[in-house]
């Protein structure tokens, strides 16, 4: 049986004392090295504010070892397997320190927490080297090399927007994206889901009211009586009722995916369920893609950038078994908003 390591430097230091720790059926190994030989360069980490964790477990039937030679996606997904394990490490000591110096900084973490991460199989390295690790001036990290502090003229494209409201629905979404790139995969769902519901509840509100419902006080109790499947409710015979056309009408694939997002959602808030990145992504998505459907029908006002809504997309689609309503393939990589 082979054995899988994920060697992960992570932009955060705690009172973890270095050795090897048991986290389920995994290993993991906690070292302060001030840097790491990635074959070509040495990557020097942020002085007391980094830990290198590796991360090791044995390969049942092979798949993960599958999954890292292939030539897809899927590649990329194993490493989040190890990242779940040095969250749930890293949540005992913050569990027992809340409140205390030695707890602050400590969190759950995500792939945007990686400063470089690469995998092997039974010690030989097998898959992508990936460096996060950013190389900007003043960072001794990427010595010799010249650094470009804006690099892709990101300023000027986010000038417009500082100090602005422009964009509030997407600004809200952006949120959802930071959770699921620092690991917090069921609040990135919950959230996803709570902005979309209000934006849903703010269409009908329009919608009723052109109709002659103009007393908010009724339209609250309408909305509000609803409680079971209250989001397959609004989207269905009620957008129906306000708007001349339900969801499906909209987007034909929206039954399965509204009725798997109220579910989990559920779930998630009801019972204490937990979820991974791959739920967390598709929900974004789901949801993103209901906005787009009311905002091409000419429901909604609300502008999504169409590189957040590429995104969402992506994230979603490159996942194990993405389900029916999720884009794959060409539509899934374009910049539009075909899906």
């Amino acid at each position: 049986m082979s054995r899988v390591s994920f060697t992960v430097g992570v932009g955060i230091r705690g009172p973890i004392a270095p050795g090897i720790y048991t986290v389920g059926r995994k290993e993991i190994e906690v070292s302060y090295p001030p840097g790491i030989n990635i074959g070509f360069a040495v990557i020097e980490f942020p002085k007391s504010l980094s830990t290198l964790f590796v991360v090791s477990w044995e390969d049942k039937g092979g798949k993960v070892a599958s999954r890292l030679t292939g030539p897809g996606f899927e590649r990329h997904l194993p490493v989040y397997e190890a990242l779940s394990a040095i969250a749930e490490l890293l949540l005992a000591y913050k569990l027992v320190r809340i409140g205390h110096a030695d707890g602050r900084g400590l969190r759950t973490i995500g792939i945007g927490d990686t400063l470089v991460y690469f995998s092997a199989v039974d010690g030989v390295q097998t898959g992508d080297l990936n460096v996060g690790l950013k190389n900007y001036e003043g960072n001794s990290a990427w010595l010799g090399i010249q650094t470009n502090v804006d690099q892709h003229s990101t300023t000027a494209i986010a000038a417009p927007h500082v100090g602005s409201k422009s964009l509030p629905l997407a600004r809200r979404y952006v949120r959802c994206f930071e959770l699921l790139e620092h690991g917090f995969y069921s609040e990135a769902f919950i959230v996803a889901f709570s902005v979309l519901d209000d934006l849903v509840q703010q269409v009908l509100h329009d919608s009723l009211s052109e109709k002659g419902l103009t007393s908010k006080t009724e339209r609250d109790k309408l909305l509000r009586g609803i409680k079971e499947n209250r989001m397959q409710l609004y989207l269905g015979p009620v957008l129906k009722l306000a708007c001349g056309q339900d969801i499906s009408a909209l987007w034909p694939a929206s039954s399965e995916a509204l009725e798997w997002l109220n579910t989990t959602r559920n779930r998630i808030a009801h019972s204490a369920e937990a979820v991974d990145y791959a739920s967390a992504a598709k929900s974004i998505y789901a949801c993103l893609r209901v906005v787009v459907a009311l905002k091409e029908n000419g429901l909604t006002k609300h502008d999504i950038p169409v590189e957040l809504f590429r995104h969402a997309k992506i994230t979603a689609a490159w996942t194990m078994d993405a389900p029916a309503w999720v884009p794959k393939g060409e539509i899934a990589e374009s910049m539009d908003f075909r899906s």
